[in-house]
């Protein structure tokens, strides 16, 4: 019978050891689980507490490079009158660019286009074939300065008889390399000026960043208005050899 108790007694022990290890492992984990959630919310209290902000940096640069080009073309019923009158068109055009100290090589013309219509006059056809001829003269350079003489008296090609179909002229600055760096730190530096401005306002601080993004690096003729897309045109050329090279920085910050 004593025997029969003291078994009994073992086995009582043995439970309350059991329901006290359960008590301690299901404690463990209450805490474990409240440590986690707790980081949770704060996780998601700080993801709600965030804003976005851009950052712009402009600068003025001068086009180191010019391109300049111009089309013209003739037509008669002869195709080698078309083509001789092609001829003087481009050695009138040549001497003038040659005035302004572009010749040679550079302004030879480009090879002539040759098409052929037939002639029509109020709604009949004559039969008669017109011949057109196109040339283009174009040339690239550094010397921007005689670029911008060649474009701001081209009214004497026309003064001198020759009518052009049309001229172009565009300016290009091709060392964005060397600015680029310092653009982004500016742009950088305005967005975070612009996220602690807020953050003032709205009573708290500013935290790490959760994301940025930079945009295009843009190039425009300063006459022409800024911009406040994010995105603007990557690249490098305007109408002007007067340049303002622009960048937009989006970053979003955290709020402490």
């Amino acid at each position: 019978m004593a025997t029969s108790n003291g078994f009994l007694s073992a086995i009582a022990n043995n439970n309350r050891i059991a329901l006290l290890c359960a008590s301690v492992v299901l404690a463990g984990g209450i805490t474990i689980g409240s440590v986690s959630l707790a980081k949770g919310m704060v996780a998601m209290k700080r993801a709600d507490r965030e804003v976005t902000v851009r950052g712009v940096a402009q600068r003025n640069v001068t086009a180191n490079r010019a391109s300049w080009s111009v089309n013209y073309s003739e037509a008669a019923y002869d195709l080698s009158e078309a083509l001789s009158t092609v001829d003087r068109d481009s050695a009138t055009i040549r001497k003038y660019l040659a005035k302004q100290g572009f010749n040679g090589a550079m302004t030879k013309p480009s090879s002539a286009n040759i098409s052929v219509t037939d002639e029509y006059r109020d709604g009949k056809y004559t039969g008669r074939k017109v011949y057109t001829v196109r040339r283009t003269i174009s040339f690239t350079t550094s010397k921007v300065a005689q670029v911008q003489a060649v474009q701001a008296n081209k009214d004497e090609l026309a003064q001198g008889g020759l009518v052009v179909d049309d001229v172009n002229v565009s300016y290009e600055y091709t060392e964005l390399d060397k600015v680029k760096p310092e653009m982004i730190a500016e742009a950088t530096k305005d967005a975070r000026r612009a996220a602690e401005k807020f953050a003032s306002d709205s009573g708290s601080s500013v935290g790490g960043i959760k994301s940025a993004t930079q945009g295009y690096f843009s190039v425009s003729s300063r006459e022409a208005p800024s911009g406040d897309e994010e995105y603007g045109s990557s690249g490098q050329t305007a109408s002007s050899p007067d340049q303002r090279v622009r960048v937009v920085t989006t970053i979003d910050y955290y709020l402490d």
